[in-house]
């Protein structure tokens, strides 16, 4: 019930904290986090028109 460009403000905001947590060498912390930015972008995903091909660069982390 997000709107679109606030789940993609989550997911960047979770991808810093990601990565922030690799760099201290937490890296359970860091997967936890990915799992959770893989869950946002399915449901992005989901929620779009867009054909396969384009679901699939979204969920890897490509640009739209």
């Amino acid at each position: 019930g997000m709107p679109k460009s606030e789940l993609q403000k989550l997911i960047a905001e979770l991808e810093k904290q990601m990565k922030e947590a690799a760099r201290n060498l937490e890296f359970e912390q860091a997967a936890v986090i990915r799992d959770q930015v893989y869950e946002l972008r399915s449901i992005l995903a989901e929620e779009s028109n867009l054909p396969p091909w384009q679901r699939i660069r979204l969920l890897s982390g490509e640009s739209e």
